[in-house]
């Protein structure tokens, strides 16, 4: 059953293959932003204003923390899901993020990177790098594979090359 949940993460259409979310995952990921927004939220106006002096400090401290990262983290997930569920598409020569493409033909490596959001770092013929944010709402291995089968074949000798030893070391 879960092999069944996680081949729904990639559509293969004539024109195009697109890696998609599925609505449980994006479900969990909203409920916990939601959840840490708010209980920042309750710190700053609930537990701070009756506070003495040290607990208030430390209040403010830890509701303005978790304000600005889980408040930025729910408004990034939230205005992905809102411009639809494909996450990242190829098409057209083109590998595609919410906001960005590249043409597969100009690049020269790619790689995972991020600690809170995931993104992918690409590396291009004409030495930019460009990120293509996954949100944390489709698995990486889903990812790897529509890279593996659809861009890496199209792609630069020098691109190949990095994949192939970044996926072999991935396994070791």
């Amino acid at each position: 059953m879960e092999n069944e949940i996680q081949e729904n993460n990639i559509k293969v259409y004539e024109d195009r293959v697109e890696v998609v979310y599925t609505s449980g995952g994006v479900g969990c990921l909203l409920i916990s932003g939601i959840t840490m927004t708010l209980t920042a939220l309750f710190i700053l106006f609930y537990i701070v204003p009756d506070s003495n002096i040290v607990r208030a400090f430390i209040g403010i401290i830890l509701g303005v923390i978790g304000l600005l990262f889980f408040g930025t983290m729910l408004f990034k997930v939230l205005r992905a899901v809102l411009t639809g569920k494909a996450v990242y598409t190829v098409q057209d020569g083109y590998f595609k993020g919410k906001n960005k493409a590249v043409r597969i033909d100009e690049i020269t490596d790619m790689k995972w990177a991020g600690s809170s959001l995931k993104y992918l770092a690409i590396k291009t013929t004409n030495k930019k790098t460009i990120k293509l944010s996954s949100y944390n709402l489709v698995p990486e291995e889903k990812v790897n594979q529509v890279i593996n089968d659809y861009v890496v074949p199209n792609a630069t000798p020098e691109f190949k090359e990095n994949w192939n030893k970044r996926m072999s070391n991935k396994g070791a």
